[in-house]
């Protein structure tokens, strides 16, 4: 019968996470490029987030300009006493009702006009009287996020005669097979990462990935081809939101079919660095208007997409305790078994910090 190494003793745990990490980088590219991080303690894992408040809606309805009363998407960002801005005219408002501004027109001799529905209502300042008193002041709590950690098990097994027999290359058909398992595991794991929808019935729970999480930046290019100026609008709605705030760092992921439609942007844009490949993938570097970043390639990603994350606000992150491990069950009738398991869930900061771009021809 074939050996078994040490760390297949019956009940002893073997940590196989850096073997993950090195089994195929090009066909795990995000693990590879988060690694893992702490371990969590609970299999809920929450968060909290500061968020200011907005200082920007939309009209949601039309008015000519003698109206008083302007409809919006969200009337959270106004106060009495805002003087706001849409066109060239600004207007105070006086009353905030839901989502209804009452407002006069025309404030310091700007010129009022028509609001058409969709126009930008965007918040200026607060009207300052010499000698008046405070504000009443307003909080906004912090906002609790959360995921779920998910399990990833796989079994390995191998009959009496296979682990007798002398296979062609293979010194140890367990471990070869352990191997396997543990490519297998360590896609499935970047695949809930990316596609992950967040569900839990009592006993089965699995966690957002990337692409759910994204909400506020999602651009549809509708079948039309990839652009810079796509990705551009991309980077300005996070760089808009206060993505750019922070220490941030970026890098734009895409599938094999949009890398080539990079690639054949304009070559004053993008920057081949052959030596950036640590992450194991071709690494190219994109300059837009916010700046210089990294391409990677990742096929897991569907093809009609790209996603632009921020590297310093996601991380995976293991259930303490259950970092993937190998634990050798023994022989169990003409066959040896073990198990490896892990479990993991997405941290994700500020999801308007990252972006989205599907639909892309």
């Amino acid at each position: 019968m074939s050996k078994i190494l040490s760390g297949e003793l019956i009940g002893k745990k073997e940590s196989v996470v850096d073997q993950l990490l090195l089994l195929n980088p090009h066909q795990t590219p995000l693990l590879a490029m988060l690694g893992f991080g702490n371990s969590v303690t609970q299999v809920e894992h929450n968060w909290f987030e500061d968020e200011m408040f907005a200082d920007e809606s939309t009209a949601t309805a039309a008015a000519d300009a003698i109206a008083t009363t302007i409809s919006v998407a969200k009337g959270e960002a106004f106060r009495a006493g805002h003087v706001v801005k849409i066109g060239e005219e600004l207007l105070k408002v006086t009353a905030v009702s839901g989502n209804d501004l009452t407002v006069t027109r025309g404030y310091a001799n700007t010129t009022a006009g028509a609001v058409e529905s969709g126009a930008k209502v965007e918040v200026q300042f607060v009207e300052g009287a010499e000698g008046s008193d405070a504000r009443e002041g307003r909080y906004k709590p912090r906002v609790r996020k959360s995921n779920i950690t998910q399990i990833f098990d796989e079994t390995v097994e191998i009959s009496g005669t296979a682990a007798a027999v002398n296979s062609y290359g293979i010194d140890d058909m367990y471990e070869y097979e352990k191997q396997k398992k543990q490519l297998e595991l360590a896609l499935q794991l970047e695949k809930a990462l990316i596609n992950g929808i967040k569900y839990e019935n009592g006993v089965v729970r699995q966690m957002d990935g990337l692409r759910n999480l994204i909400k506020s930046n999602v651009f549809d290019l509708a079948g039309a081809d990839l652009t810079i100026d796509a990705i551009g609008d991309a980077f300005q709605a996070i760089y808009s939101k206060g993505g750019f705030k922070n220490g941030q760092s970026y890098e734009i992921i895409v599938p094999a079919k949009q890398k080539r439609v990079v690639s054949k942007f304009d070559k004053d844009l993008v920057r081949v660095n052959q030596g950036e490949n640590t992450r194991g993938t071709v690494v190219n570097f994109l300059t837009t208007d916010f700046g210089e970043f990294p391409v990677s390639i990742n096929d897991n990603l569907a093809a009609d997409e790209v996603l632009i994350v921020d590297k310093n606000r996601a991380t995976i992150r293991p259930l303490q305790s259950r970092e993937f491990s190998h634990e050798y069950l023994g022989k169990k009738g003409d066959y040896l078994q073990g198990m490896i398991v892990g479990e993991y869930t997405l941290e994700f900061f500020q999801e308007a910090a990252h972006a989205r771009i599907k639909g892309a021809k």
